[in-house]
């Protein structure tokens, strides 16, 4: 009977056909069709201090910000088989706010990186490599409630398949000296050696298949050269840091990320992004605007409201432009109303002639139907009331601001 005992549980370990080898990624990345003919897999291989990766949704901890704080999403740390699904549980928990992602990883199985990365290009996310200080939560800990935290670029990194991720972001941003880097893509592979508690590790470097793949991934999310090059250069036990040039050649990175503020605390806050030293400047924020004729020759009166990337106000901001004296230019007040709900007038943000809005705010009035009315300091009605769904850009603002 012990014999029979035995054997079944030699049985129950034999890894049996080909079908069932599994594969795991070293310091990062991992084949495909290995991991997809999976059914069993041994510890995971990890470096110190990486580890796996979890996902913490945070609120700015500034107090400059509140009560309308920016929120981000933290992922950091080891890319896993299961990382994918953990994240898409993560996004699902927004229930569609568009919150930007904060990177910080080492990198890890390509499949769950290939899938986050494409989920993300699906739900229109920024990618920005950062790492989030959570005073009420270690960088250790497996889990973290959502919680207050802050953001800084300082140690940041996202190597090997971290940079498949990166890849999805619709912007991609990276400080001023940035830790993205690439290399080999290497699997490990066990296989039985005959005998049931036999098995041998054998290491992938070449393989042209994996290879053609992660490449096609880059290209449809606008990601080119050096960065299959580098990577295909670059030994597995290295990485290959790209430099800034390199980034902004291959567009995987498409912004600066302000180092001193990645997240900005103040007025239109938000994810702080730039265009690089030496492009064009670009806007920074999501606007919709409208340009309508007042009373006056040439005289127009502007109005916009703008929105940056998981910002918990909007500004809004109304100008009257080519009066003469002595009807100077004025900052008219803005109010939004909607059917069934009470008018939302705007309020001065410090010294600044924009205004803010309540993000939450917001967002309710303009799935209402919400209409803008203005008036100057001196009582004149700028314009008649206007619908926000007018506004060139309003739904693209809306999309971005509101679940």
């Amino acid at each position: 009977m012990r014999e029979c005992r035995a054997t079944q549980r030699q049985r129950k370990r034999q890894p049996g056909s080909a079908a069932r080898t599994f594969a795991l990624a070293l310091l990062g990345l991992v084949a495909t069709t290995a991991l997809a003919s999976a059914d069993l897999r041994p510890p995971p291989v990890r470096p110190r201090g990486a580890p796996p990766m979890r996902f913490v949704r945070v609120v700015g901890a500034d107090p400059a910000c509140e009560p309308n704080c920016p929120e981000w999403l933290s992922a950091e740390g080891r890319i896993e088989p299961g990382s994918a699904r953990a994240f898409a549980e993560a996004v699902e928990r927004l229930n569609g706010r568009r919150l930007p992602i904060l990177i910080h990883s080492p990198g890890g199985a390509v499949p769950d990186a290939i899938a986050m990365g494409e989920l993300i290009r699906a739900k229109g996310l920024a990618v920005a490599v950062a790492r989030t200080l959570i005073a009420s939560c270690s960088e250790s800990a497996p889990k973290c409630p959502d919680s207050p935290g802050k953001a800084i670029t300082g140690g940041a990194t996202c190597a090997s398949a971290c940079v498949l991720v990166l890849a999805g972001g619709v912007e991609r941003l990276a400080g001023p000296v940035p830790l993205i880097g690439v290399h080999q893509i290497t699997t490990l592979v066990r296989v039985p050696e005959g005998l049931a508690h036999l098995t041998s590790t054998r290491k992938f470097y070449e393989q042209p298949g994996i290879d053609a793949e992660v490449k096609n991934y880059l290209a449809a999310m606008g990601v080119g050269e050096p960065v299959m090059t580098l990577a295909r250069k670059t030994p597995a036990a290295s990485v290959r840091w790209l430099s800034l040039a390199e980034l902004k050649a291959s567009r995987l990175a498409t912004q600066a990320l302000d180092a001193a503020e990645p997240i900005l605390a103040n007025g239109a806050n938000g994810l702080n992004g730039h265009a690089f030293d030496g492009d064009p400047p670009r806007a920074n924020l999501v606007q919709a605007s409208i340009v309508r004729p007042i009373p006056g020759p040439d005289a127009t009166l502007e109005i916009a409201f703008r929105y940056r990337r998981g910002g918990g106000a909007i500004e809004a901001e109304a100008i009257e432009r080519g009066l003469e004296a002595p009807q100077a230019p004025s900052f008219p007040d803005l109010s939004l109303s909607a059917a069934g709900g009470e008018p939302l007038p705007s309020k001065t943000a410090g010294t600044s002639h924009a205004r803010l809005i309540p993000r939450e705010r917001f967002c309710v009035l303009a799935h209402g139907g919400a209409t803008i009315a203005s008036t100057a300091p001196d009582g004149r009605q700028g314009f008649p009331p206007v619908e926000l769904s007018a506004l060139d850009g309003a739904k693209a603002l809306i999309a971005e601001a509101c679940p």
